[in-house]
């Protein structure tokens, strides 16, 4: 389990106040940091952030480190932090990405978090990023002050789906066929391109998105037709490196999915009952806010999680160009 990677030699700057200070986190702390994300974590939109291991998430980023707040030698924050190379209305530059702000429930509303996200900020400064950025709930009224406090604003909307994959129905026209895109030419070109203009995607998508299972959590596209529809899915399972185990936590994460034409959710359904012949439960899967969508799914779904896309230049950077924003299913 590592903590962080990468360049790390910048210093993590002590909080004013003599009794609390920040530093990076260390496997010692790890009992201390499961105990603030909360035990009941397994049922429900919870899916989406379940693990047994903390570090599990920075683990997926080329550049990371986890921060804590240490009060008396005792663990009472933590905010994670990554860093990637990624595209902005086209242009390649460097973005990071804070998660997982936790203060102990006794010392909320006192300055902590700010505090976190400062220093998270003024390190990815001096790494040089472009962007900082985040995806904060919806309903999160006290997080959303917070960073539009620090300048951030709401940059797009994603609605994060938990599906029942047991509410789909099979289609006996449909066909559904696995692909995985780095070894057909056609297909990276296709779906790799079609991403290329949005923001925020991965520079290195095809290698950090798309590296073939078991070395990354690629696990293959599917793609599926019928009169007048068609679907495609790529799936991203990383239960194990979250810790968690595959025989009891059967859901995996869907991204970067296209539905087309009037049949195009027979399509997705024939996919669905695909992934629920192969033993899954769930699947996990973001999409731009879009109402259509919404309520073509949401019979489908157990339970919806909306998220603010939100983000704020550094260094300098111009603002982020009207357009659509990738979701990096690592997130």
């Amino acid at each position: 389990m590592r903590v962080c990677c990468g360049a790390m030699s910048a210093r993590v700057a002590p909080v004013e106040a003599p009794s609390v200070s920040i530093r990076e986190a260390t496997l010692a702390d790890h009992p201390a940091l499961m105990a603030l994300e909360g035990s009941a974590f397994d049922t429900g939109a919870t899916l989406i952030q379940a693990r047994r291991n903390f570090f599990a998430r920075m683990d997926a980023y080329p550049q990371s480190r986890v921060l804590v707040a240490e009060l008396n030698e005792r663990v009472i924050g933590v905010l994670c932090v990554s860093l990637t190379t990624v595209r902005v209305g086209g242009d390649p530059c460097r973005a990071g990405y804070l998660c997982n702000a936790r203060v102990e429930s006794t010392l909320q509303a006192r300055g902590l978090g700010p505090v976190l996200m400062r220093t998270a900020t003024r390190w990815l400064e001096e790494q040089g990023a472009s962007y900082v950025t985040g995806l904060i709930k919806t309903s999160n009224t006290p997080s959303m002050k917070m960073v539009s406090a620090l300048g951030w604003e709401t940059l797009g909307r994603f609605d994060y789906l938990v599906l029942d994959l047991e509410r789909f129905d099979p289609d006996p026209e449909a066909r559904v066929r696995k692909v995985n895109i780095l070894e057909d030419a056609a297909w990276a070109t296709w779906r790799l391109g079609s991403v290329s203009l949005q923001h925020f995607v991965p520079f290195f998508l095809h290698t950090e998105l798309f590296l073939p299972y078991p070395s990354g959590s690629y696990m293959g596209s599917l793609t599926a037709s019928c009169p007048d529809g068609s679907a495609w899915l790529s799936l991203w399972d990383d239960r194990v490196q979250r810790g968690l185990d595959p025989e009891t936590m059967r859901a995996v994460k869907g991204y970067d999915v296209t539905v087309k034409g009037r049949a195009g959710i027979r399509a997705f359904s024939a996919i669905a009952v695909a992934l629920r012949r192969a033993g899954l439960r769930q699947l996990l899967m973001p999409l731009p806010h879009d109402i259509q969508v919404r309520e073509a799914l949401s019979r489908y779904a157990e339970d919806v999680v909306e998220f603010n896309f939100v983000g704020r230049p550094l260094n300098g950077a111009g603002p982020v160009p009207p357009g659509p924003i990738y979701f990096d299913i690592r997130h």
